[in-house]
């Protein structure tokens, strides 16, 4: 997983595909992840539009957040 986003729905999964590990926020349309960046970028933005947090605090969230996924867990 990337993000930890419950999949329920075959349009949530990345490409589609309810076997893609990846949601459809971190994977590009043919189902592979995303960059760090791009994924980061998103989830800021996500944090920022959704829970009405500055860019500062959004960054520092998804940061941590992002530790905590396998996917990028050890990257920087």
């Amino acid at each position: 997983m990337s993000c930890g986003m419950p999949m329920t729905k075959v349009e949530e999964f990345g490409g589609g595909n309810p076997e893609n590990l990846y949601c459809v926020y971190c994977s590009n349309p043919d189902g592979n992840l995303k960059t760090r960046e791009e994924v980061f970028k998103g989830m800021v933005n996500f944090m920022m539009a959704s829970q009405k947090m500055d860019k500062k605090s959004a960054e520092a969230a998804a940061k941590e957040h992002m530790a905590k996924m396998p996917a990028w867990s050890g990257k920087a």
